[in-house]
């Protein structure tokens, strides 16, 4: 085994293969390879991390932030180099939540800490953190930060970087940032930092799209801020040590799983909630196919999908508790005249905390299922990340019809001509396909499931095909998961130059030996 580097840090590195292999690999089915693991006790020690990386900077030795390494994109895999992993602890501990008198508060957390502790940090202090990602049990605020997730409840709430409002982070330089919303805002175009090198211009990147769910990093919130560079870059720019938060008021939350007959009459119902319906204001608007509730049904039979349905909608909404009844009441009037029958199987309220976090965990299994049948099938699943603008669900929804249901005629004649002769066989007609996501958003996840290599290249040329159609509406290749490796080459594809060269433009000055997450994102 050939000698490894030695590097400045005193606490306990990973070289041996066995060791170093679990963090080769993450959600996304990628494999990677470095030199070894450095193991990160305390993931607040911004001086012991600012040695590493001041090292690895002054050598251009490669590192990869790896965070829990739930990325769907491979994110978190190394391509040489040497991996900086978060302690198996949490870090809960040292989540403090600051309760405002109006009920509000910030919440100051380690990047290590779980989506889900943090959550429950702020509700033991009568507050509530309303980004829910599906891997919240199991992702770091660091990681959620890094990739500006999201989760069911960002139709009325936004992302996870809608709430960020200070981070510590270390640059590749090894300078330490004490980084507030609104004290860094843009000058001339660029962001001015003070550093330990001097004054920096960093260019100011344009703005999220407006209307358009988004996980594309090297963007800015309104009104933009220096700590925007970080929301979303997917560690490419710099470690995350800590983050602080903003809470809201502590609430109720009202849920129920409605189950339909009709798809199309889902779509009816979810435009309308798009455009308001006097006294609902649902937080999470989830849609699931029939073929998503069958993977799921499996894990929680106890629910017991009617064999009719066609496809249900999960909506939450936070409410005081002095409203519950006329939240019930409103909400079954509307779904029960959208076309829900009137019967107990397919309109589902929780009575209790106990019911509502099993229709959460339902909703959450979704994705677990379609990964648990892609890996027995020996192949990942093509998971789309795509979100559209919201006027144009009519239209999102009606090209995946289109497409899923005749894949030969939505790529075209020359695309099927290349292809039989490649693999010797035609395109297939369609592609097993679950579909499930973030509807009121006009975000699904469509998870095509293909059998063997061939329905495997069949299902890539169908995902691109589906992020052009969507990118020409204006809509964006990634609404939560981010970029990773997996997408940089279409992302590369489908931006304007402009917008290329001022992401290499941030990079180059933050990262200027380029020794962060090489092969993400740029």
């Amino acid at each position: 085994m050939p000698k490894v580097p030695a590097i400045p840090f005193s606490g306990r590195v990973l070289t041996e293969p066995d060791d170093v292999s679990p963090y080769l690999f993450d959600e996304s089915s990628f494999a990677g390879h470095a030199l070894g693991v450095v193991l990160l006790e305390d993931p607040t020690d911004t001086e012991t991390v600012s040695k590493l990386l001041r090292a690895c900077t002054s050598t251009g030795t490669p590192l990869t932030l790896s965070a829990r390494r739930t990325s769907y994109t491979g994110a978190s895999i190394p391509q040489g180099g040497w991996v900086l992993a978060l302690p198996a602890t949490t870090g809960l501990e040292q989540v403090h939540v600051r309760r405002e008198p109006d009920g509000s508060g910030r919440a100051r957390s380690p990047s290590s800490a779980f989506m889900v502790d943090l959550a429950l940090a702020a509700e033991s202090a009568r507050a509530f953190f309303p980004p829910d990602p599906t891997s919240r049990k199991t992702c770091s605020v660091g990681g959620a930060v890094a990739c500006n997730a999201s989760g069911a409840r960002s139709f009325k709430y936004g992302p996870m970087g809608a709430f960020v409002e200070a981070l510590t982070v270390v640059l590749p330089t090894g300078e330490v940032l004490q980084l507030v919303r609104g004290e860094h805002p843009p000058v001339d175009g660029a962001f001015e930092l003070d550093l330990d090198r001097g004054r920096v211009r960093v260019p100011c990147p344009a703005p999220r799209p407006e209307g358009v769910k988004s996980a594309l990093g090297y963007a800015t919130f309104e009104p933009p801020d220096a700590l925007d560079l970080f929301i979303g870059s997917e560690g490419t720019l710099g470690y995350i040590s800590e983050v602080e938060v903003r809470l809201l008021p502590a609430c109720q939350v009202f849920a129920a799983l409605a189950v339909f007959r009709d798809e199309a009459l889902v779509y009816r119902l979810v435009s309308r909630l798009q455009q308001g319906l006097p006294g609902l204001s649902p937080m999470s608007v989830e849609f699931f196919d029939r073929r998503s509730l069958e993977l799921a049904g499996r894990q929680f039979p106890r629910l017991a999908v009617p064999e009719d349905a066609a496809a249900a909608l999960f909506l939450e909404e936070d409410h005081d508790a002095a409203d519950l009844e006329r939240l019930m009441s409103l909400y079954y009037e509307v779904l029960v005249e959208a076309g829900v029958p009137d019967l107990g199987a397919y309109l589902r309220v929780p009575s209790n905390r106990t019911e509502h976090e099993a229709l959460r965990d339902f909703r959450h299994a979704v994705p677990e299922a379609i990964n648990a049948t892609a890996r027995q099938r020996g192949l990942r699943k093509l998971g789309t990340d795509l979100a559209w603008p919201r006027p144009r669900l009519s239209e999102m929804t009606e090209t995946y019809r289109d497409v899923l249901d005749d894949v030969p005629r939505a790529l075209g004649a020359k695309v099927a001509e290349a292809f039989l002769r490649e693999w010797g066989r035609p395109l297939p007609l369609t592609l097993d396909f679950a579909t499930f996501g973030h509807i009121g958003d006009s975000h699904l996840h469509v998870n095509l499931l293909p059998s063997d290599a061939c329905e495997m290249a069949a299902g890539k040329l169908l995902y691109d095909h589906l992020a052009r159609r969507c990118v020409a509406a204006g809509g964006v290749i990634s609404g939560e998961h981010g970029i990773g490796k997996s997408k940089r080459d279409l992302l590369t594809e489908l931006s304007d130059p402009e917008t290329l060269e001022t992401r290499r433009a941030i990079k180059a000055v933050l990262d200027p030996a380029g020794i962060l997450a090489r092969g993400n994102v740029i």
